[in-house]
C-alpha cells in the first residue's frame, strides 16, 4: 500500500528533498527515518514566557585546553565551536528575557569514598574531574553566569533530573520548552534531554553548542537528538526563532 506522509493535520504532504528546518517562532522541522518514505514532522512554538535555557556542564574541564579530559573531547569542542555557540545562545536568551539555568557537576569528598562506578564515572575520578579544589570545576570564563543566572545545585549522576534541583525550578517557573545546550552530546546533554521529554517537557537541541567525546560519540548523540527532541536545530536557527518568539509575545 503506497502511503504519503502526512502532517499533524491530516493533510497530505511531499517529501522534500533533504531536511528543513524554518525558524520561529515556530521551528518546523523534518527528519527522514534512514531510506524510508517517512518523514516524522514536529511543530515547537517558542514562547518566550515559558521557554528557559539550560545549558549543562559549563566548565572548565568541558571547554578549555587546561581540561584534564580535553584529549578526549577537545577536537570536537574546537570543530563545534561549542564554547562561541554557547556564549551566543546565553546571550540571545537574556536578550529574549528567557530563564538561563546551568546544571552544574563537580566533585569533592566523592573521590575517596563511591564505589559503585560506570566507565565514564571511572575516568573522571582517575583524572579528579570537576574536582571542586582545582580549577576544572571552575565555570568557562566566557560563561561566567550573570546576576540573573540560576546556577542549579549539581547533578552527580548523568543527568539533573535525578540529582539535582532542575525540574522544581522550571516548574515553579511555568517552563515548558527547554532549549538545551552544553556537554557532553552523548552523556549528560542526552541524559538531560530523555529525562526532560519522559517529563513532559518540550525540548529543542542546539545541536552546534555540544560535542562528544569523540567524532563517533557526537554523531551517535546526533541521531539519538533526532529522535528524543521535540527539535534539532543550530544556534543560528534558535537565535532567530527567540527573537522572533520575543517579537510575537512581548
Amino acid at each position: 500500500m503506497n502511503r504519503q506522509p502526512r502532517g499533524r493535520t491530516g493533510a497530505r504532504r511531499s517529501a522534500p528533498d533533504s531536511p528543513q528546518l524554518v525558524p520561529a517562532p515556530h521551528f518546523r522541522s523534518c527528519l527522514r527515518l534512514g531510506d524510508s518514505s517517512w518523514w516524522v514532522w514536529a511543530t515547537t512554538e517558542i514562547n518566550a514566557k515559558r521557554t528557559a535555557l539550560v545549558i549543562i556542564d559549563p566548565h572548565v574541564d568541558y571547554r578549555s585546553p587546561e581540561s584534564v579530559v580535553w584529549d578526549l573531547v577537545g577536537e570536537q569542542v574546537g570543530k563545534n565551536g561549542v564554547v562561541e555557540h554557547l556564549v551566543v545562545l546565553k546571550e540571545a536568551a537574556e536578550r529574549a528575557g528567557i530563564p538561563v539555568f546551568y546544571s552544574p557537576l563537580y566533585f569533592d569528598h566523592e573521590y575517596g569514598s563511591w564505589r559503585h562506578l560506570n566507565k565514564i564515572g571511572r575516568i573522571m575520578f582517575e583524572r579528579r574531574m570537576f574536582d571542586v579544589s582545582g580549577k576544572g570545576a571552575e565555570f568557562s570564563p566566557a560563561l561566567a553566569p550573570g546576576s540573573e543566572t540560576i546556577v542549579l545545585s549539581p547533578h552527580k549522576a548523568l543527568s539533573g533530573f535525578w540529582a539535582n534541583d532542575i525540574e522544581i525550578q522550571l516548574r515553579q517557573r511555568d517552563v515548558q520548552t527547554i532549549i538545551l545546550a552544553g556537554m557532553a552530546a552523548n552523556l549528560c546533554a542526552e541524559s538531560h534531554l530523555r529525562d526532560a521529554a519522559e517529563n513532559g517537557f518540550d525540548v529543542i537541541v542546539a545541536k552546534d553548542a555540544t560535542a562528544g567525546l569523540g567524532e563517533a560519540s557526537t554523531e551517535a548523540a546526533y541521531l539519538n537528538f533526532a529522535f528524543i527532541a521535540s527539535e534539532v536545530a543550530t544556534t543560528a536557527e534558535v537565535v532567530r526563532a527567540l527573537e522572533a518568539g520575543a517579537r510575537l509575545h512581548a
